[in-house]
């Protein structure tokens, strides 16, 4: 990326942070059914997931949620304007409920540890910032090539308070001291990790490459494990975030046990509002043996 164009990105960002929430929401509508009309790969490894993960649905309903999710990756995009650029205090004002709050602050009591799973659903960056209002918390991070990009997300995530950590050992490390110390970390569950960092599980019923680390972290330390889901109000600028505890099995010494606990915890966040899951993202890539068995020219 050159630096004009860099530049110009950035402006483009700053410039869409000054829009109401809601209103970038109706652009994001607007996006997404252009992703739709163009049949490009966000459109096809979409519909495709959606075919591996709800075969029993009718066509009809999964062109629908097919439709509506490449609606809410744009509205996912846009928003990271407002998100990374308005004061705190600002974002904090859009969301308007919190479920699951009396147990997330008992968690934080317990002062043994907390790992927040953020799967990729509504806006992950909403439940970060709310996290570091809360209380200290640790996350892993994986900076761009680009340094001025870089920056911007680096000062947008780190803004009040959160500690941002590199996505190889060290990390790993910071985040163990963090909960040794009581404090809380944030982990997305539902990326595809390295072959050696993850075991295969079922997600949505098919074997899915799993990271491994929450279950190593949770049974070392004792920590709580809890899901966060940042959720869109329908015809509104708000949020909705919703906690869930996740069961004590994803610590379990069996891996398999604890991998497919992690992502039925991953499902049941899918569950609440399916739409705003990120499915355009190829969680099915690797698959054992190393068989290519979806994604296809995609």
């Amino acid at each position: 990326m050159t630096t004009i164009t860099t530049f110009a990105l950035i402006a483009l960002f700053q410039l869409l942070s000054l829009l109401p929430i809601r209103l970038l929401r109706c652009f994001g509508a607007l996006v997404g059914r252009f992703l739709w009309l163009s049949g490009g790969r966000a459109r096809q490894v979409t519909e495709e997931n959606l075919a591996i993960c709800y075969p029993d649905m009718p066509p009809a309903e999964r062109v629908k949620l097919a439709q509506s999710s490449l609606q809410h990756l744009a509205m996912t995009a846009l928003e990271l304007a407002p998100v990374w650029q308005r004061p705190v205090a600002d974002v904090m004002a859009t969301v308007v409920e919190v479920e699951g709050l009396a147990e997330f602050r008992q968690a934080l009591a317990a002062d043994k540890g907390l790992i927040i799973l953020a799967p990729h659903i509504g806006s992950w960056e909403v439940v970060g910032l709310y996290l570091a209002e809360q209380a200290q918390i640790s996350s892993m991070y994986q900076p761009p090539d680009n340094e001025a990009i870089q920056q911007l997300i680096l000062k947008a995530r780190s803004r009040n308070g959160a500690n941002l950590v590199p996505t190889d050992t060290s990390g790993v490390k910071a985040l163990l001291q963090a909960l040794k110390k009581g404090e809380m970390i944030g982990v997305l569950p539902d990326q595809v990790p390295p072959l050696e960092g993850g075991g295969f599980a079922p997600f949505f019923g098919v074997p899915a490459l799993t990271t491994t680390l929450i279950k190593k972290l949770a049974k070392r330390t004792g920590a709580t494990v809890m899901t966060a889901s940042a959720l869109r109000v329908e015809h509104s600028g708000k949020f909705r975030l919703v906690f869930a505890e996740v069961s004590e099995d994803v610590a379990a010494a069996d891996e398999l046990l604890a991998l497919t606990v992690l992502n039925q915890s991953v499902e049941q966040c899918v569950a609440l509002a399916p739409e705003q899951y990120q499915w355009e993202y190829k969680r099915f890539k690797k698959q054992p043996g190393g068989e290519r068995k979806y994604y296809q020219n995609k």
